[in-house]
């Protein structure tokens, strides 16, 4: 079998936004390079409404870069899989045991922090058709440069027999099609009243891509190609990954109105804290994974040279009363 396929990504912005009725607060993290991280920056701004922590302790607006360099170290992201964006593996087209975070994939996690009566956190507004690798905009993207390869053999890259792809032909491939994107509310463990059991807690795993004939554990595309290249045939998942194809969308009389909770990432609950008006402090801790994923139709060896740039968009809203148990 093939040695370990390395798919080296830049994803030289990922931008966190949070929202919450007219006022904005915004992280951002830059990786500047392709097999390390050289600067990464987390911050919020536009009023004390929503806050970030990277620690749970402290609380800003504006976050130095130096504040996630240790975090993240070296970082050469590779092909992992995962069903449930909780637990890892090197893979899909191999298997060489658990995947190591913050080596092979990012993860991180991240507090939010609000004294709004709202208190349901969603990831929202899929922007991604809209936005180039080169242009930005207010919303949840995923987004890369492409990379522009020639077939060395003739594969199926589609569900239809006359999908397919000669040797010889050139196309650009998108490693952004193969993102993943999880995020997995815990338990904070330095409020003393979040006493939730692990079932109360919200998991969101995500293909921004919103293509599911392209999604998980096909026959065509990738695995196509890599049994063409090394004439090696490997089982697909049974497995099915729990992904979502689609964000939470709101109510068109009211925006601040959640119309069902797909892409509810955490409920922020009572801390006991009050803020120097007197307005009690909600907060809530949640897990963000990105990867590669390996069981993709597009994570072909190709896009090993893409460049990525990833910007997730938060908003605090209520659910809709019917939604609610």
């Amino acid at each position: 079998m093939r040695s370990m396929r390395r798919i080296y990504i830049s994803i030289l912005t990922l931008t966190l936004l949070g929202f919450i009725f007219g006022t904005v607060s915004f992280a951002w993290m830059s990786l500047a390079t392709i097999n390390n991280v050289d600067g990464i920056s987390l911050g919020a701004s536009s009023g004390n409404e929503l806050q970030i922590s990277i620690d749970g302790i402290t609380y800003s607006n504006q976050l130095p870069a130096t504040a996630l360099t240790d975090l993240f170290g070296e970082i050469k992201l590779i092909d992992v899989t995962s069903v449930d964006g909780k637990t890892f593996e090197l893979g899909g087209l191999r298997h060489q045991g658990p995947a190591i975070a913050n080596t092979n994939y990012l993860s991180f996690d991240l507090w939010f922090q609000t004294t709004r009566p709202e208190k349901n956190v969603f990831l929202i507004n899929n922007v991604s058709d809209l936005v180039s690798y080169d242009t930005t905009m207010s919303g949840t993207y995923v987004v890369s440069r492409g990379v522009s390869w020639a077939a060395k053999f003739t594969f199926q890259n589609g569900p239809l027999p006359t999908d397919m792809v000669y040797k010889g032909d050139r196309d650009t491939y998108y490693a952004s099609n193969a993102i993943r994107i999880a995020v997995n509310e815990l338990n904070d463990d330095l409020n003393p009243l979040d006493t939730r059991t692990t079932d109360q807690l919200k998991s969101f795993l995500y293909d921004p891509s919103e293509n599911p004939e392209r999604g998980y554990g096909f026959s065509y595309g990738a695995y196509s190609y890599f049994v063409a290249n090394t004439r090696y045939y490997i089982e697909l998942p049974t497995e099915m990954q729990l992904a979502s194809y689609r964000l939470t969308g709101f109510s068109p009389d009211n925006p601040y109105i959640a119309l069902d909770d797909v892409s509810q990432v955490a409920t922020l609950i009572p801390t006991g804290d009050v803020n120097a008006d007197g307005k009690p402090y909600y907060r809530g801790k949640v897990r963000i994974n990105i990867w590669v994923e390996g069981w993709d139709a597009d994570a072909f060896d190709s896009v090993e040279d893409d460049r990525v740039k990833i910007q997730l968009q938060f908003k605090v809203a209520d659910l809709e009363p019917s939604t609610q148990d």
